[in-house]
């Protein structure tokens, strides 16, 4: 539990909470910690879901499914990220999306809500962990933004520039490494792999990228 809360002072929800407060809010919330295998689903389609998770160690991917099964990773999830926090709050409790891991994974789950019970908006704690959640709110919308701009290219070539371009920005190099295998890549740019693969060996071809697995580098011609 020591090193658990060591970890939870780095993240960016309990930012700025001292270990104590740590340790009390995780008691008022009734945290509970739940370990799973690759490919084990979080929440079951369509059931509500009454907790946030944040993972402690692993990996894991929020995945949107529609009607006939058709699966788009909204985002990858790594350690000190939390989910579930607006479906959590929504009057609809029963989205049609899941968390799958794709590591083996420690999921910290808690009731965020009790927060604004009588008793918890008195403690100390939580005006900072509100504002942490506001934040990381925030940064998830940015996020989102970023995503429906790459889906909402017209070609295949056009979505992998579009991500591929905003992974330089973000990393500050024309060469870094993404975040997803070649399928969690096309489930999040909505595409089939195939396809994908195709054209990435294209660009390759072009001398307009390299890549090797998950490192790519970006080639700007004079």
């Amino acid at each position: 539990m020591k090193d658990t809360l060591f970890f939870l002072e780095k993240t960016e929800l309990f930012k700025n909470l001292t270990i104590d407060e740590i340790k009390k809010s995780l008691k008022d919330l009734n945290a509970k910690k739940q370990t799973f295998q690759k490919n084990n689903l979080v929440y079951e389609l369509g059931k509500p879901i009454d907790k946030i998770g944040l993972v402690i160690s692993g990996n894991a991917n929020v995945i949107k499914e529609d009607f006939w099964g058709n699966r788009t990773i909204l985002t990858q999830l790594k350690p000190g990220n939390i989910f579930g926090e607006v479906m959590n709050f929504q009057k609809n409790k029963n989205p049609n999306i899941n968390v799958e891991i794709s590591k083996e994974s420690e999921i910290l789950f808690f009731d965020f809500k009790k927060i604004f019970d009588s008793r918890e908006i008195l403690e100390s704690y939580n005006k900072k962990l509100i504002l942490n959640m506001f934040s990381i709110v925030t940064k998830k919308s940015i996020l989102l933004t970023e995503k429906i701009e790459h889906i909402t290219k017209k070609s295949v070539r056009e979505k992998i520039f579009s991500y591929l371009s905003t992974c330089a920005f973000k990393y500050e190099s024309n060469s870094f490494k993404i975040e997803f295998n070649r399928q969690e890549l096309a489930d999040y740019l909505s595409v089939e792999r195939t396809a994908l693969s195709r054209e990435l060996s294209k660009m390759q071809e072009e001398n307009l990228i390299l890549f090797k697995n998950n490192k790519f580098t970006l080639i700007k011609k004079d």
